[in-house]
């Protein structure tokens, strides 16, 4: 039985297996992100699947490869693809098209990056289109990656903005501190619904938008893996933002973000969730993945603040439906013979 094969044993079999991932069985899912070597720093986060599969999380694959399947989080009817790790992607991907068991309607294979020229390839040979841009989830513009360290010194000329609205956080008397989620869940959840009201004409709903960190939440609750944070508040106290992240030994992975409007909170944690990653300058964490981004000003603003030392392009593409009768996803999770 190969590496592959022994990381989600023993449901591992020579047809492929659809294993929805649940809160008894997760350690499937750990084992799996570990063996990849994706230029997309996501691919290696648990956290982050979990998050984005929050209303339904499956892995796919036999003995040789293995997918990640979520539902997804914001589009009724669209299933995403991730790309698939092993010695068959193609083959794999156009099994899940026709498998009867996969979720009914759209199928996307999300986060397409520069390791999968050749998968593309094959998938267009079988009448996949192009791929194109993202144009709902957080990789339409590119995942910027940061050096925390860099950050912390923030010394020269690039880092003047960032500095200048440090200033203006402390002239407010805003402070930064470690969550802990035993002590601050309702701060957070307090504060995501405060963006949340506030962005109510974006064209995402209000669980849309809270989503994501209510479910991280949970995970940090779980203590499954190390996600760590930043609070912020204001003179009076109160929580005015929050920073979530996962750690490896290698890396962060962002994963929910708030900044209400107050003059230099989002540069404030920035600050302290970089510091917690590379504590007085020294690389502990080298290089955190900040995701990529839905809108254009989001993605200045990391480019501007944070000053990312690399990146990585991702786009989608929206796979044919072969045959086969299909099946709707159940409440519980599973799937359903309709």
């Amino acid at each position: 039985m190969t590496e592959l094969a022994r990381s989600y044993a023993p449901s591992a079999s020579r047809r492929p297996d659809l294993i929805p991932i649940t809160a008894d069985n997760r350690p499937i899912l750990y084992r799996l992100v570990k063996l990849s070597r994706r230029a997309d720093p996501f691919s290696r986060s648990a956290a982050y699947y979990l998050m984005t599969g929050r209303n339904g999380l499956w892995v796919y694959g036999d003995d040789n490869t293995a997918m990640i399947i979520a539902r997804h989080p914001n589009r009724d009817g669209i299933t995403l693809l991730f790309p698939p790790i092993g010695a068959d992607p193609a083959g794999l991907v156009t099994k899940a098209m026709s498998d009867p068991r996969t979720p009914a309607g759209t199928l996307e294979l999300a986060r397409l990056g520069p390791d999968d020229r050749q998968l593309i390839s094959r998938l267009r040979r079988i009448g996949a289109p192009t791929p194109h841009k993202e144009r709902v989830l957080d990789w339409t513009f590119p995942v910027r990656i940061i050096s925390p360290a860099k950050v912390v010194a923030h010394t020269g000329g690039e880092f003047l903005s960032l500095r200048g609205h440090l200033g203006r956080a402390t002239r407010a008397n805003l402070t930064a501190e470690p969550v802990d989620v035993r002590r601050h869940r309702a701060d957070i959840v307090t504060a995501v619904n405060q963006w949340a009201d506030q962005r109510q004409h974006s064209g995402f709903t209000h669980d849309d938008m809270t989503g994501p960190t209510l479910a991280v939440l949970d995970l940090m609750e779980a203590a499954e893996l190390v996600i760590k944070g930043t609070l912020t508040r204001d003179q009076a106290g109160d929580c005015i933002g929050f920073w979530l992240w996962e750690e490896s030994v290698a890396e962060a992975y962002s994963l929910a973000r708030v900044a209400l409007r107050f003059p230099g909170n989002a540069e404030l944690a920035i600050l302290h969730t970089c510091q917690q990653l590379a504590p007085r300058g020294i690389n502990r964490i080298p290089e955190m993945c900040l995701g990529g981004s839905e809108t254009e000003d989001l993605d200045r603003f990391k480019q501007e603040k944070m000053r990312p030392d690399d990146w990585v392009d991702l786009q989608t593409m929206t796979l044919p439906r072969r045959p086969g009768r299909h099946l709707r996803p159940s409440r519980t999770g599973m799937v359903a013979q309709v």
